[in-house]
């Protein structure tokens, strides 16, 4: 039995495990898995110097990670050349500077900012549980909204934007939600570890699933899963919650990869 005073930090990793899940859809189908540890470097260098000024840090890295977004989108525009991938690792490079400088500039115990890096799921509270939940709603409202949109950027962002489709708007509102995302679920996994929530369950989905909304329910479902069972082993065998996330997803993608290529290989 588990003790109530966890309720709160299963509800946040269950619904952020969620919500990654579905971003990872969208990342991996794009081929820009790059964009996770990217923005969790924005957002941690926000929070840090929001940390080092008072400030909520929260919010800091929620702005930090938008700000870091709309960069990429701008230098991802067409009459600039610039490959995704490319502008992706100069914010990156940017962003993980002006963390680790932060982290230098903080005195005294350092416990706070790197529960940044780490994950600190533990001391998660109701107020945490309700902006992730506000940013999951977001997000899949967002998905909802720009189903048909975000099906052409998938396929073709230059055949999106000859086709009439908004293409720079919605790119540039997709890696805004996509930094705020990975923002509030730092304290699931961490900065470092957050890009194999975001990865994995999505990967694990397209092996086993055949529809594009099959592999969206189980991609979300399954980084659900990733963040429950990781913590139950986490709880039981007294071990950092972060790795164990992290391992239980990975494990989760090993599965999925056994049954498509050997229960499934006469199929």
């Amino acid at each position: 039995m588990i003790d109530p005073i966890f309720i709160p930090v299963i509800t946040a990793g269950v619904v952020g495990g969620a919500s990654t899940g579905l971003l990872g859809i969208y990342v991996v189908g794009m081929r820009i898995p790059l964009i996770g540890i990217c923005m969790s470097h924005a957002a941690m260098a926000g929070s840090v110097f929001g940390y080092l000024l008072g400030w909520p840090q929260t919010l800091c890295g929620i702005a930090a990670a938008v700000i870091a977004s709309l960069v990429v989108s701008l230098l991802t525009q067409e009459r600039l050349r610039i490959n995704t991938d490319v502008a992706l690792g100069i914010i990156l490079s940017l962003t993980m500077g002006l963390a680790f400088l932060g982290i230098g500039l903080v005195s005294g115990p350092k416990t706070r900012v790197l529960g940044l890096i780490w994950g600190s799921l533990l001391f998660v509270n109701w107020r945490d549980v309700l902006v992730v939940a506000a940013t999951s709603v977001a997000l899949l409202l967002f998905v909802v909204v720009f189903s048909k949109e975000m099906k052409a950027i998938l396929f073709s962002r230059v055949l999106a934007k000859a086709s009439g489709v908004h293409e720079g708007f919605v790119w540039g509102l997709f890696l805004a939600l996509c930094g705020a995302t990975l923002t509030v679920n730092l304290n699931t996994v961490g900065g470092l570890m957050i890009y194999s929530l975001m990865v994995n369950p999505a990967v694990a989905a397209l092996q086993v699933c055949r529809t594009f909304a099959s592999v969206v329910v189980a991609s979300s479902l399954l980084g659900a899963l990733s963040a429950l069972g990781g913590f139950i082993v986490s709880y039981h065998l007294n071990l950092p919650t972060g790795a164990c996330i992290v391992l239980f997803s990975s494990a989760l993608l090993a599965g999925a990869v056994f049954y498509r290529h050997v229960l499934r290989k006469g199929e």
